[in-house]
Order: structure tokens, then C-alpha cells, then sequence
């Protein structure tokens, strides 16, 4: 039976490399849907909410109200204690599979698909086939 189970952070980020406004310092109330799939035991249930959080909201927890940068950017000097540094670019795309793949180790064989909410309009949902090319 498939599982989804909702978490959110705030944080700042930007893209540096773009020609536009993301280029700029931002922040972003993210919302990440996590959809596991996870087996019936003999009571009829797959496991405990709490068991699921215990594992995965931590994860999001670190990000909460932190600046994500790549690691090469030079406000990471800056913003030395607040930064998150990234082995990439803080592009949407590029932070759901990065999580996506945090939250297989975490749990193991049960994570399907993560979903990362920017904007209220955009969301970006990442696979395990997309790990292959993700986060880039």
C-alpha cells in the first residue's frame, strides 16, 4: 500500500548562475510529499506514522530556516553558519532528487517518489529512475 506522507521547511537559496531574478537571494516555504511503499503486516497495518516521521523528518529539519547554496558559491562565506552547501545547484529539480535520495537511505526499499514544492504553482517530483541523471 502506498504512503504519502507530507513535511515542510523554510529556506533560503539561490541560483547563481541564472540570468534572472533567482539569481538573487530568496526564500521558499517548501512542501516535500514522500510516497513510500510499505507492506501490510498481519494487523492490517504497515507501520506507524510517528516511525515513519522518526526517520525521515530530520531530514527536513536540517534544512528548516538554513541558506542552501551551492558549495562554491561565495556567500557561503558570508552566511557561514546558516549555509546548507550543496555538492550542486539549489534548483528545484536538482534538491528533490537530493532529498529523494536522502530519504532511501533513511528508509530503505520503500521510498518511491518525492514530491518538492517550491511555489504554491510549481512542484517538481522526483523518482528513483531520475537519480541516474539527478541532482546534476
Amino acid at each position: 500500500m502506498m504512503i504519502r506522507r507530507r513535511y515542510r521547511f523554510y529556506a533560503a537559496h539561490r541560483n547563481a548562475g541564472l540570468a534572472d531574478k533567482c539569481a538573487r537571494l530568496h526564500g521558499h516555504r517548501y512542501g516535500v510529499e514522500v510516497a513510500l511503499l510499505l507492506p501490510a503486516t498481519r494487523h492490517g497495518v504497515t507501520t506507524l506514522f510517528c516511525d515513519i516521521d522518526a526517520r525521515l523528518a530530520p531530514i527536513f529539519d536540517a534544512l528548516d530556516h538554513r541558506t542552501l547554496l551551492a558549495a562554491d558559491d561565495p556567500l557561503c562565506e558570508v552566511l557561514a553558519d546558516s549555509v546548507v552547501r550543496l555538492p550542486f545547484a539549489s534548483s528545484a529539480e536538482n534538491l528533490a532528487a537530493w532529498l529523494l535520495g536522502k530519504c532511501m537511505q533513511a528508509m530503505p526499499g520503500c521510498v518511491e517518489s518525492l514530491a518538492l514544492t517550491e511555489t504554491d504553482s510549481a512542484t517538481v517530483i522526483a523518482t528513483v529512475d531520475d537519480l541516474s541523471e539527478w541532482p546534476r
